[in-house]
């Protein structure tokens, strides 16, 4: 196995153009010999505040923190904080954002000029998603979601503080840990460039379980409604209130600590393992036309794993082989912490 260093520029204005460089490179880059090679395309310096991964860049010429959250689709600049930077937001008819405690206010921007690690743009058209009045806006301004890192193999190594665009050539997937001859497998359940997310499925209490890595969420959370399926329930003794956050609707969710038997990711295997346990989802239904009746929204997980998953764990996330790669850092695995954050 060898591992490069880029050097081709093709990361230079490159957002959102990504896409057509890296397929232009991957159709002309030669694979010598047949050998596995792991082009290191960039690394992004993450620093992480309340538990959540922040990387530094400029918006407008102004320096800002960007939010990586794996957990959303696409990225988007908040509301508030483009009022701050002075951006022109227009309203966006007939769309519907929803997250984490219901649906948000949804309009669109343009970034004269952005920059975040080697990467530079010029006129981005941005989402500008509105929260309700009363919000913790964090300390991001923009927020980097799995539209951007779905276009790369992405390395979330936040043990040292990195996070590794690469270009596999010529590589199978148990190849690819490069750093650890023991490491761990799994299956993502959906790879769909429009619906962007790393999508799995794990085990809780012996039920599957559909969950995403989110590093938008603090900590590892539970659905109220499978927690109760796999005999954990929030009104019984034993299960401890932990206050409440808030997502992307802006509104409070309130939050208990539950203890579960068993936890199992690929071949990893955990036994009584505390977990946050909230009712994420509940909020986010749309009324069809010709129907008053709110409809559930299809699709969305029953388990965030956070950052408090990330952090013990180096992962290399596959999104076209539709595989991650993994390897345990060591240290309890989900922190039960109460963070004052938006787990989105």
């Amino acid at each position: 196995m060898e591992i490069v260093e880029s050097r081709d520029g093709i990361l230079r204005n490159a957002w959102p153009r990504w896409a057509y460089f890296l397929a232009l490179c991957l159709a002309t880059a030669p694979n010598a010999f047949g050998t596995c090679k792991i082009v290191r395309l960039a690394e992004l310096q993450v620093s992480l505040v309340r538990n959540r991964p922040l990387i530094e860049g400029q918006v407008n010429g102004h320096v800002v923190k960007i939010l990586v959250d794996t957990g959303s689709t696409f990225s988007f600049i908040r509301e508030e904080e483009a009022k701050q930077l002075g951006l022109k937001v227009n309203a966006v008819q007939n769309v519907s954002v929803f997250g984490v405690g219901g649906k948000a206010r949804f309009g669109a921007t343009v970034l004269k000029e952005i920059k975040f690690g080697p990467f530079a743009d010029k006129n981005l058209p941005l989402a500008v998603v509105g929260p309700q009045q009363g919000q913790h806006q964090g300390e991001a301004t923009l927020i980097l979601g799995e539209d951007f890192f779905s276009n790369f193999s992405t390395e979330f190594d936040f043990a040292h503080g990195v996070i590794r665009l690469l270009r596999p050539e010529g590589c199978k997937p148990d190849q690819l840990a490069y750093w650890s001859d023991q490491y761990s497998m799994a299956e993502l359940s959906s790879a769909d460039p429009e619906r962007a997310r790393i999508q799995t499925n794990v085990v809780l209490n012996g039920k599957h379980v559909d969950a995403i890595l989110d590093t938008g969420a603090s900590t590892s959370t539970v659905s109220q409604s499978v927690a109760k399926k796999v005999g954990v329930n929030p009104s019984q003794d034993g299960t401890k209130s932990a206050g409440s956050v808030t997502g992307l609707a802006g509104k409070p969710i309130e939050v208990w600590v539950g203890t579960f038997g068993a936890f199992a990711f690929g071949d990893e295997n955990i036994k009584n393992v505390k977990l946050q346990i909230a009712d994420l989802f509940t909020a986010d239904t749309q009324t069809t036309t010709g129907s008053r009746i709110p409809q559930r929204i299809d699709g969305l997980p029953e388990m965030l794993l956070g950052t408090d998953f990330f952090r013990t764990h180096r992962i290399l996330v596959l999104f076209k082989e539709r595989k991650l790669v993994f390897t345990y850092n060591g240290g309890p695995i989900f922190h039960n912490i109460k963070i004052d954050a938006d787990p989105d």
